[in-house]
């Protein structure tokens, strides 16, 4: 990629001749690209700045730090594939509809892109202040379950013994474990994969009628 990085919108870096996000999605896919092929310690600065066809010293001129990177990777990575899935969800009214919705399109997310197996890997690595913002946009996802169980059950129509924090933990990991186990050379797979984990879940949780 032999080209010069420069500002993007808001001063974030991106790459000239493309509009401001693209700019960052570009310098973002192609750090992302070194990392799952090195993994994140054995990708040094100097590679990623090969890259994006610049100096070292041009990374960190639009890169605070490695961690800075890794977090921006992180931020666009989950602001483009799983925001649109909890706000696909939070627009159903009905709560089962909206559980289902939510867990069948993490679901198939999963077993779309690996890249996230590393980002969840590595979040230990951002500083508190950028863990606490993508922490957030997790959270979102975790009480849409939760509050979707609640409802059910105040519904008559989950099962009453449940505790909703465990239940939502117990949604998640399951869905997210995907990413360990799924054979991404088989992505026919995938609409098996997502259906199966939402019916696994709902059908241990609501009441049989």
């Amino acid at each position: 990629m032999n080209r010069d990085v420069r500002a993007g919108v808001n001063g974030v870096p991106g790459i000239p001749g493309a509009p401001g996000p693209d700019r960052l999605e570009e310098a973002c896919d192609a750090a992302l690209k070194l990392f799952l092929e090195r993994g994140y310690d054995n990708t040094p600065m100097s590679h990623v700045a090969r890259e994006l066809g610049i100096t070292k010293a041009g990374v960190y001129h639009y890169f605070e730090s490695k961690e800075h990177l890794l977090y921006l990777i992180h931020r666009n990575t989950m602001q483009r594939m799983l925001l649109p899935v909890v706000e696909q969800a939070e627009r159903e009214p009905e709560p089962e509809t909206r559980l289902r919705t939510f867990l069948t399109e993490y679901a198939r997310l999963a077993t779309r892109d690996a890249s996230a197996r590393l980002l969840i890997n590595e979040a230990k690595r951002l500083s508190p202040e950028h863990y606490e913002e993508i922490r957030k946009i997790w959270r979102r996802g975790f009480d849409l379950t939760r509050d979707a169980i609640v409802a059910l059950q105040a519904q008559g129509r989950c099962k009453a013994g449940l505790n909703p924090t465990f239940a939502a933990f117990a949604a998640l990991g399951m869905c997210s474990w995907i990413f360990y186990w799924f054979d991404y050379a088989r992505p026919n797979d995938s609409a098996a994969v997502a259906a199966t984990m939402a019916e696994v879940f709902m059908g241990g949780v609501l009441e049989k009628n």
